[in-house]
């Protein structure tokens, strides 16, 4: 692809990013590639995935089995969106439903904080406690884009996960086996998926668009496979 910005206009490169909007480090990937694409030429797509329906197991503790029981809920809504009104209908409704659980006053802000030091199955408690609230949130979203309410139903069918296991399938993978991997993933060009990047916030302007130029050329390149931080992860600002 030639670099717009020494040539001229090119046709956008298509970029596909999965998503669960539960998930804060992909809300922040999201609205990075969205403002990416003011500034460079690229065409971004978003496809449900989730992993809550691949976590079960017997034996879990009470809150965990809950919280699993919850957390497909709003993907399940993007999967059964797709299904009746076009995969064209995800991206704008995951934006809708994502930022009420992510930005500033949502479902979501503040909940790594809130949990940080927490056990396991204390920070699964209240991650369950929230997605309770969940159906309001998403109800609000169908509204704002227009598609039925009756949409919010498919919160608890579980008919939905198969089209969510299709989607997760649907990761470019060129042949190997698909590692059962988390969100986000992202995609460019049709490429092998890649899990990231995990960002601590969306940098906007022309540093949203040096972010993409170093990232696309990572994931041009056949040789390369992974980039890890060696320290933990920090506190994401979703909401900024």
């Amino acid at each position: 692809m030639t670099d717009d910005r020494t040539h001229g206009v090119t046709d956008p490169e298509e970029v596909t990013l999965w998503v669960d909007p539960v998930c804060a480090w992909t809300w922040i990937t999201y609205k990075w590639l969205r403002e990416a694409a003011s500034v460079r030429p690229l065409s971004l797509s978003v496809r449900p995935t989730g992993l809550g329906y691949l976590e079960g197991a017997p034996g879990l503790d009470k809150e965990h089995a809950r919280f699993l029981e919850l957390a497909p809920g709003p993907v399940r809504v993007l999967a059964a969106a797709a299904a009746g009104h076009g995969a064209q209908s995800v991206g704008p409704l995951y934006e809708a439903v994502a930022r009420r659980f992510h930005a500033s006053g949502g479902l979501y802000d503040g909940l790594h904080e809130r949990v940080r030091g927490l056990s396991a199955e204390a920070k699964r408690e209240v991650q369950a406690s929230l997605l309770e609230q969940a159906r309001d949130v998403v109800a609000e979203a169908l509204d704002e884009r227009g598609l039925p309410a009756g949409l919010v139903a498919s919160m608890g069918s579980a008919e939905w996960d198969e089209d969510l296991r299709t989607a997760h399938e649907s990761i470019p993978r060129d042949g190997a086996e698909l590692d059962v991997i988390g969100v986000p993933v992202v995609s460019v060009g049709g490429r092998v998926g890649v899990f990231g990047p995990v960002l601590r916030s969306a940098p906007a302007g022309e540093r949203a668009g040096a972010l993409w130029d170093g990232f696309a050329a990572l994931v041009r390149e056949d040789a390369f496979l992974e980039l890890r931080r060696v320290t933990p992860r920090p506190v994401p600002t979703p909401a900024g």
